[in-house]
């Protein structure tokens, strides 16, 4: 472990882009809040290098320590309005003389994980190795009564079902936990619950190679009975958000049980994880912001949400219903952040945009419903009766951007969450506020918790926001939009599919850390909570199809696209391309509904060259065994 002790840039080969430019400052932060009510801005000062890096801090990971910093080869002079930049940069960083990590491992995999964090991975080799010892991956930490808990669907039987898939696992109870001295603080203030389920946590880490903690009870702090697993409180400075006071910046966060290097709080004070700037006696960030094990909760509080959760989790990970993985749903509401941040819809097509054309990518969008009236734009969109429908009729993946209360959310209630019908579990990501507020400030359980626990329907997991959502005035580039691209760039483009591996949930904070000061940033990072089994991988699709042409654009006699159009116009004959994902027997090719030809093997594609005038609609559909996948296009075409 090594501190720095000097960071030193220079630019070289400046070239200039002129004098007189004018760069706007950025817009204003907003809090996703409420059931359709507007909100009121607040000014935020932009940000203009004033050298050539940025220190964010260095942070621990697996006992590897990443420094973590900003370069700035772009600069802007305000005085004289002058861009400038440095073709080639250099940088040398000087070290003090440290002390081995206490989380340093030595493991292969570790090293894996790391090498997809930092810059300089061949370091890594330097770092002494250790083989590794049997392990018990997967931890289960519950009360005794869900830990002795019997039955088809109890915590018992998910640490069975873990094994049975090749994963150790085991569960440990809090009275376990805290009445052994090994886990106890030297200090009061850091042998609470949380402190010592954290040094558990930590002790797995070490002594079991842990990757996996499922906090298996809720963390209702107004209620002694149903605070299992209490929530710690991160803080996060309200500083150029629109909030009343920096009391709304205590965040129930459990990324202090993920992140496992120091204690969290450097001051003593009542604001754990203040960043470098906030806390009182030093210059250093008192957040970890990379997780050693990767964490999700459960919010049970009775055995029936014990058997509620383990059953959707276990119906989900044998599923094997390639239509149904298919399904993605994107929603969007009216948000009213004026120009392109009036729709979440606009937020929710940058997501869209990741997603394989193999997948079924549907939409209910204010933007686009049908009736929607601007002049009156909070009550002429799409109603609960339609997300209500969708989600029976089976989704695979919903991503939602609105606004949303800790009760409310897709203009669901938690009553009509109760109301659901599907057995086919879905996941949900939503930017909206507070649906993920677990702690239950109001008394009662959130909208989230209703999705995963109180019904045998819903979802098997959800990732929402303990408090505010934040968007951004005319604009989608917003702090819990970032977190949210960056979700499904891991699992889209990663190839990252587990939903708690520090790659998938924890990838889209590790993947925004170096703009953590940033307004809003740490706010967001704090809040995004998975509450489902952190261990789950998305099902993927066996065999996909897309069409890969005609796309949207012009055709002149086989040839294109020319120009920018919705739909594919096509002027004489054209060949249809189809691409096939995975292991397929075939590709069969129809025009309105009828079976036009069949291929058994490469080169997927027919030559649609017969007499059509009009709108016609083109479906390929791919099949292997008795399983198939199908996708259409209408086109305009004019051949004859």
């Amino acid at each position: 472990k090594s501190d720095v002790a000097s960071i030193e840039v220079r630019g070289f080969g400046k070239i200039s882009m002129g004098e007189g430019y004018n760069i706007q400052r950025t817009k204003n932060i907003l809090p996703l809040y409420g059931e359709g009510d507007e909100n009121k801005t607040n000014s935020i000062a932009g940000n203009v290098p004033l050298k050539m890096y940025n220190m964010v801090g260095v942070y621990g990971l697996r006992g590897y320590e990443i420094l973590v910093m900003d370069l700035h080869p772009v600069q802007y002079d305000l005085k004289t309005g002058e861009i400038f930049y440095y073709k080639r940069i250099e940088l040398t960083i000087n070290l003090n003389e440290g002390e081995a990590s206490q989380l340093y491992r030595g493991l292969k995999k570790d090293r894996e994980v790391v090498s997809k964090v930092v810059d300089n991975a061949g370091l890594i080799k330097s770092y002494p190795t250790k083989k590794a010892s049997s392990s018990i991956e997967y931890v289960i930490i519950t009360n005794e009564e869900f830990k002795n808990m019997e039955g088809e669907y109890s915590l018992q039987h998910l640490a069975e079902f873990k094994k049975s898939m090749g994963i150790n696992a085991t569960i440990v109870s809090v009275e376990e936990i805290t009445s052994n001295p090994l886990y106890w603080g030297e200090e009061e203030m850091f042998n609470d619950t949380q402190a010592q389920i954290r040094n558990f946590i930590r002790y797995a880490y070490l002594n079991w190679e842990t990757d996996y903690v499922l906090l298996a009870g809720d963390g209702d702090v107004g209620d002694p009975e149903q605070n299992i697993i209490p929530p710690r409180y991160l803080f996060a400075t309200t500083g150029g958000l629109p909030l009343g006071n920096d009391e709304e910046g205590f965040i129930p966060s459990d990324v202090y049980y993920a992140c496992l290097d120091g204690t969290f709080n450097f001051d003593g004070d009542n604001r754990w994880g203040e960043n470098a700037s906030s806390n009182n006696i030093s210059d250093v960030d008192e957040a970890d912001l990379y997780a050693e094990v990767w964490v999700g909760r459960a919010c049970i509080d009775s055995s029936q949400e014990v058997e509620n959760f383990v059953m959707k989790t276990i119906s989900y990970a044998t599923s094997q219903d390639d239509s149904f993985f298919r399904k993605i749903l994107m929603v969007g509401e009216y948000i009213g952040f004026g120009g392109v941040a009036d729709f979440g819809s606009n937020y929710k097509d940058e997501v869209k945009s990741l997603i394989p054309e193999e997948y079924e990518k549907l939409t209910l969008y204010d933007r686009d419903w049908p009736g929607f009236n601007p002049n009156d734009p909070w009550n002429t969109g799409w109603e609960k009766e339609d997300i209500m429908e969708l989600l029976n009729d089976g989704v695979h993946i919903v991503n939602h951007d609105g606004h949303s209360y800790y009760g409310y959310n897709m203009r669901m209630r938690n009553s009509d969450v109760d109301e659901l019908t599907n057995n086919q579990y879905y996941f949900l990501y939503s930017q909206g506020c507070m649906a993920g507020g677990f702690d239950n400030p109001n008394g009662y359980d959130c909208i989230a918790e209703h999705h995963t626990v109180e019904t045998s329907h819903g979802a098997f997991a959800v990732i929402m926001n303990a408090r505010y959502g934040l968007g951004m005035e005319e604009s989608t580039d917003a702090p819990s939009q970032r977190y949210d691209i960056s979700f499904f760039k891991a699992v889209f483009e990663e190839g990252i599919r587990e939903l708690g591996r520090g790659r998938a949930n924890h990838y889209s904070k590790e993947d925004n850390v170096w703009r953590i000061d940033e307004p809003g940033m740490r706010w967001a990072y704090y809040e995004t909570n998975l509450l489902g089994d952190p261990q789950l991988s998305f099902k993927k699709p066996e065999i996909g199809i897309s069409i890969e042409k005609p796309i949207e654009g012009l055709y002149l006699f086989d040839r294109g696209p020319f120009l920018s159009i919705q739909k594919p116009v096509i002027i004489g004959s054209i060949t249809i391309i189809a691409s096939p994902s995975g292991n397929v027997d075939g590709v069969s090719f129809y025009i309105d509904g009828a079976l036009m030809y069949t291929a058994n093997e490469e080169p997927y594609e027919w030559k649609w060259n017969s007499f059509a005038i009009g709108y016609h609609t083109i479906k390929v559909e791919a099949f292997k065994e008795e399983k198939s996948v199908e996708q259409e296009k209408e086109v305009f075409i004019f051949n004859l």
